[in-house]
């Protein structure tokens, strides 16, 4: 599968490519992994990205000579043709070279984010701005506008490695969109949701994917990610803050009239308000079996669970209806929801 290429400019990219197609382009390698036939016959199981998208790819040819080289984040030059096999898009691969990264432009293969993260951010600032309580209106400011480090790392981050709000800005996308249904169901069932509590569910119940993963260019869980998770790592957050919350003198910025007595304005985080905190990002995974430590034990926490569900469920199926290249109303057999979707005019619409 040698070649000998002068050039490797980026003419074509994946969101161009159609059933098909001859494919001669560069790609950033996302994933790479070895994988046999139903006849024990070994291959290489590739997924390709560019700023427009990811397509699977196959090698079926000299497995051994690639397995050390097209690794995950590595650059190739690809030659094939795209077929569609189970109503995705697939690349059969005849010949492929690895790539310097300076024989390629990066900032062409770096997904690009769907969202406007400015506009969602400041939705984050306002909803933030109308909570009434103190304590956890001060706990949101002091991680979503105070620290800085997290607000950078907030509009880059994806919500997961490939399930659901997989790209830059996903993670934010994802909380603005949950909060927003938090905020409707305050109401539908006041007065007996706290709706301040709900909203910092909404906020920080993904946090720690911030730390769970890197995006810096492919995205994949980081050393903590894999021995200690997001749900721990929100709570480490949610402890930190309140600690360095508590050592503020002078009070609490923007407290409410008569929130604290005017002799002593020490902030000071009720213990059961933190509790409920951190309960709220433990549970939301709703069941052990689904990694939560806890199940909800209380009706926040559990609206925050199903919430959190329901975005996550309603992002994936509809990323993967509109992947879909399965000619007429239904789609492939989805694996994950071991089912087929069908396929609303919002689909054709969207490819005219």
């Amino acid at each position: 599968m040698s070649m000998q290429i002068n050039m490797f400019e980026k003419k074509q990219f994946v969101k161009e490519i159609q059933e098909k197609d001859p494919v001669a382009s560069p790609f950033l390698v996302k994933l790479s992994a070895v994988a046999t036939d139903k006849n024990g016959k070994p291959y290489l199981n590739l997924i390709f990205m560019d700023k427009t998208g990811e397509i699977e790819a196959k090698v079926w040819e000299d497995i051994p000579a690639h397995m050390g080289q097209v690794v995950k984040g590595a650059f190739v030059y690809v030659e094939g043709k795209c077929k569609t096999y189970q109503g995705r898009k697939q690349v059969q691969i005849s010949k492929m070279q690895i790539l310097r990264e300076d024989e390629v432009d990066i900032s062409l293969y770096l997904p690009e984010s769907p969202c406007n993260v400015e506009s969602l951010y400041a939705q984050l600032v306002q909803f933030i701005n109308a909570m009434q309580d103190p304590h956890y209106r001060a706990l949101a400011k002091a991680v979503f506008i105070d620290d800085e480090e997290i607000v950078l790392k907030l509009k880059k981050a994806p919500a997961a490695k490939s399930v659901h709000h997989a790209y830059p800005g996903g993670l934010l996308e994802h909380v603005i969109s949950v909060t927003k249904a938090l905020d409707f169901f305050s109401k539908l069932y006041a007065p007996y949701l706290d709706r301040d509590l709900l909203f910092l569910g909404g906020f920080l119940h993904d946090i720690g994917k911030l730390w769970e993963l890197s995006y810096d260019r492919v995205t994949d869980y980081s050393f903590e990610g894999k021995l200690v998770g997001h749900l721990v790592m929100g709570v480490e957050l949610v402890e930190r803050k309140i600690n360095e919350l508590e050592k503020k003198e002078n009070g609490l910025p923007g407290a409410l009239p008569g929130a604290f007595p005017a002799e002593k304005r020490i902030f000071v985080f009720p213990k059961e308000k933190k509790i409920l905190v951190k309960h709220m990002i433990l549970s939301h995974h709703g069941e052990l079996e689904f990694g939560s430590p806890k199940r909800p034990k209380c009706l926040e926490a559990l609206v925050v669970h199903s919430v959190d569900n329901l975005d996550s469920k309603v992002n994936t199926i509809r990323t993967f209806i509109e992947q879909d290249q399965t000619p007429g109303r239904w789609t492939g057999l989805n694996k994950s929801f071991e089912r087929y979707f069908y396929k609303p005019d919002w689909v054709y619409a969207s490819k005219d």
